[in-house]
């Protein structure tokens, strides 16, 4: 049925009605009201006198009234703001509406209904006044004329019928399903029309950005008035799971109505085409009403027969209904549709227990692109109920779904269309692993410039695939780290499948050092391809090689576990052949208790009273996996608790942080507290653990992250912050220069000692227990190994430099190398200062030379 616009002009019979009320209506539009402000009483006078002129009209005059002040109103253009939508003033095309034009509309609303005819209700709703809120109501003046009506007349005004729905669900929008009066106006409208009815207007608006794609989409499978009636049912669905009943009356309808499925189809389709990080509109949020049929069309497809060949498309609809506004926030596009999503996929790998690896797979997708805390732990909390079910630890559930992306075994991927070629290739380098494109034309030959990428075909989907598999990439490189704290061990067969032979996975495996384990020989190396039966092999420090049998135990090589000897042989190994490794894992540290902490018991201080820059702090903890509420000038934001999981052993570990300084939008400072650690006694809770019965490597691992937090982040290699008017921040940044050196810091003073007697800094240069000394012509320095910083003999006055670009530090090969590069710029400025007669800098000669 094609829609009318409403009527512009006015019915003969309200303008003959209205034309009596003319005079007495305008002199109470042109009540002064300067001074209502300040006099309340005076505002509610005028309610009071209008109000009662309106009781003194017959319900004829009153019509006349109510449409004379709906044609000024449209006349003048008044509009009702609101401050909180509109706090920069009324939109275009509207002038504020004067309070007593406010105050009657007011009244007006509160009339008992009317006797409106078809035409007049037409007109009346296609003119209602304009305002963003529900300000005030029409629903009582119009709502039971409207459904009052005779069929044949109501059909005549679907632009009125369409204004009502829009009233009705502004205002009954609270509270779960769909509102009574707003369905009973639905099933009057489909009565109207039996076999020509239109969707209701709560699947179809534009208050969001998939509103107006769904009467197209769900009318290709079936009649408009058919798919109405389905939306309708989809919508009584109101809980996260459905009933025995929704569930025989869904059954029930799939076998009268087959294509119901096709409906669900196209519906999660909407949002499966979607990228999870980009919004097609500014409004990303999905209303309620169409959220609570999308939970029904993951539903209608989980009930299905062959519902694991739908994981796919419920896995790319949930994620992108979880994720927030361009991927960015915590607020989901739609919770009750990402929450059914997440259901139906445990719903479906509890009755297809086939499937379980490819719905962990999709439950690890939705996982890595939603940031909304509440959904994240639900996803976490399935997958540990997966993986008890399954007996196996949650790391190994895991491992087992992670995606190929359609790279081959060699870790290639390409493309062709109309005769280019893109090839993505796994790749690593000394950077550790990434991802390489190349582009070729129809003659083989190379695109070189990004105009002719460009231009290519497919060039934006393989744009996204290369963003998709470098973040594929870090991912796996971040979770086999993790594997640093576990006790995990492979058969030979599943290291070869899970880790050598994914291409994903295997950039990072075959660069890490592995161990063979068994009752006769225990052996280390890396991995490499051996070209016989089994396949690979690990070869050794020289050279030795050892076949991976299928049967044999492989686990990750961890230094602590090895013999001081051995450590050693593959530092020098490392050093000898310049290899750098995905994550540092020959050079790693191990924190130990220390006697304050087993003093404490159930806490340490070992890494508080530290001043961070909060910013860089927070990005540093989101990429190692630390999860908790931010800091900020709100109320509660003054300090916060932030956790690392570790699934395995079912422990977390807690670091806590207080504000210390906030801008004007965001905290700026902030400062660092106790680490503890906890065990999980049942699902969302958690008890103190004494920390001596932590496991070592977990213990040391939480440690490290910390020590990197406050290491990277803290504010004293920036000599910024040496003026600030804060007491405690100058005393932590003056203090920084001479600190005691932590884990990270005590293994590049370890490094620097096996390295400098083979540079010509040995001439020059010593280690004390916190610095590296250098003698310069001018003056000895020193450097202090954690912050690095310098200080001036004889006086320790501080020395503000930067790194010099070009030195030759930059030539030293270094097998690990930290988020600051601070082990470089500590290098960089010894070799500097060594040479200290030959600075050209002004304002490094005036420090030396205290000159100004």
């Amino acid at each position: 049925m094609a829609e009318s616009t409403g009527q512009t002009d006015m019915p003969e019979s309200l303008r003959l009605l209205a034309k009596g009320q003319q005079g007495q209506l305008r002199d109470f539009f042109d009540t002064p009201y300067s001074e209502w402000n300040a006099a309340r009483e005076l505002r509610e006078g005028y309610r009071e006198r209008f109000a009662l002129y309106l009781e003194e009209l017959t319900p004829e005059g009153q019509k006349g009234a109510f449409a004379l002040a709906f044609e000024l109103v449209r006349r003048h253009a008044y509009g009702l703001a609101d401050r909180y939508y509109e706090p920069l003033g009324i939109p275009d095309g509207y002038a504020h509406m004067p309070p007593p034009v406010q105050e009657s509309l007011t009244v007006l609303s509160g009339l008992a209904p009317l006797e409106w005819n078809a035409e007049e209700l037409d007109w009346m709703l296609s003119n209602r006044p304009y305002s963003r809120y529900i300000y005030p109501s029409w629903r009582q003046a119009f709502h039971g004329p409207l459904v009052s009506l005779e069929p044949t007349e109501r059909r005549k005004i679907p632009a009125a019928t369409r204004q009502m729905e829009a009233i009705l669900l502004a205002e009954l929008r609270d509270g779960p399903g769909l509102p009574l009066e707003v369905r009973e106006l639905d099933e009057v409208l489909l009565a109207d029309d039996f076999e020509s009815g239109r969707i209701p207007l709560q699947y179809v608006s534009d208050a969001d950005d998939f509103g107006p794609s769904v009467r197209d989409a769900v009318s290709a499978v079936m009649p408009e008035y058919q798919a109405a009636r389905l939306l309708l049912f989809m919508n009584e669905l109101t809980a996260l799971k459905p009933t025995a009943k929704w569930k025989r009356a869904a059954a029930s309808r799939l076998t009268e109505q087959p294509e119901a499925v096709q409906v669900a189809q196209v519906l999660l389709g909407l949002a499966a085409e979607r990228r999870p990080t980009a919004d097609l509109g500014e409004i990303s949020c999905v209303t309620q009403h169409l959220g609570s049929v999308l939970r029904a069309s993951f539903w209608l497809l989980a009930l299905q027969n062959d519902a694991p060949a739908h994981i796919a498309l419920i896995r790319d609809a949930a994620a992108y209904l979880g994720a927030g506004h361009n991927g960015r926030n915590g607020v989901c596009r739609s919770t009750t549709g990402a929450n059914a999503g997440v259901e139906v996929l445990l719903e479906i790998a509890g009755s297809h227990p086939d499937s379980i690896t490819e719905v962990v797979g999709a439950l690890t997708r939705i996982r890595d692109v939603v940031k909304n805390k509440n959904l994240h732990k639900r996803l976490v909390n399935v997958v540990d109920q997966l993986s008890a079910e399954q007996g196996i630890a949650p790391s190994e559930l895991l491992e087992t779904a992670i995606p190929n992306l359609g790279f081959t075994e060699e870790g290639t991927k390409t493309f062709l269309s109309d005769g280019y070629t893109a090839t993505l290739s796994l790749t690593y380098g000394s950077s550790g692993p990434g991802v390489e494109l190349a582009w070729f034309d129809a003659n083989g030959e190379p695109l070189i410039t990004p105009a002719q990428r460009r231009k290519a075909p497919k060039a934006a989907a393989v744009k996204l695939a290369v963003s998709e598999a470098k973040k594929a990439v870090a991912s796996q490189r971040r979770r086999i780290e993790r594997l640093m704290a576990s006790e995990r061990a492979w058969t030979g067969a599943e290291f070869r499948t899970r880790y050598l032979e994914h291409p994903v996975v295997g950039t990072t495996a075959r660069n890490l050092l592995w161990t063979i384990t068994g009752k006769e020989v225990v052996f280390s190396g890396y991995p490499r391809p051996s070209g016989n039966a089994a396949g690979w092999e690990l070869v050794g420090l020289e050279g030795e090689s050892r076949a991976i049998p299928a049967e044999a135990g492989v686990i990750l090589w961890k230094p602590w576990e090895r013999d001081v000897e051995e450590v050693r042989a593959w530092r020098s190994h490392q050093r000898a052949h310049q290899l750098m490794q995905p994550f540092r894992q020959v050079y790693r540290e191990l924190y130990l208790l220390t006697p304050a902490e087993k003093e404490t018991g159930h806490y340490s201080n070992r890494f508080a009273g530290h001043v961070l820059d909060y910013p860089r702090a927070m990005a540093l903890m989101k990429d190692r996996d630390w999860h908790g509420a931010q800091l900020g000038s709100w109320d509660g934001g003054q300090d916060t608790q932030l956790y690392v999981d570790f699934p395995d052993d079912r422990l977390r570990a807690g670091f806590s942080i207080e504000l210390l300084e906030s801008g004007e939008e965001r905290a700026t400072l902030c400062s660092t507290n106790r680490v503890w650690f906890e065990r999980q006694v049942a699902r969302d809770t958690w008890e103190s653990m004494d920390l001596e019965e932590v496991p070592r490597a977990v213990f040391s691992e939480a440690m490290r992250d910390v020590d990197l937090f406050t290491a990277v982040a803290a504010i004293g290699p920036d000599p910024g912050w040496a003026d600030h008017p804060n007491g405690n921040v100058r005393d932590y940044w003056g203090a920084s220069h001479k600190a005691a050196l932590s884990e990270s810091a005590q293994t590049r003073r370890e490094y620097l000692s096996e390295i400098l007697p083979r540079t010509i800094l040995s001439q020059c240069s010593r280690l004390s227990d916190r610095h590296l000394i250098v003698q310069g012509k001018h003056r000895s320095y020193k450097i202090h190994l954690g912050s690095g910083n310098i200080l001036m003999d004889p006086d320790d006055s501080y020395l503000c430099i930067v790194q010099a670009p070009g030195s030759p530090g930059q030539r030293i090969f270094l097998p690990f190398e930290e988020k600051a590069g601070r082990l470089a710029t500590i290098l960089s400025k010894a070799f500097m200062l060594m040479n200290d007669h030959k600075i050209t800098d002004p304002s490094i000669l005036s420090q030396i030379h205290r000159t100004r």
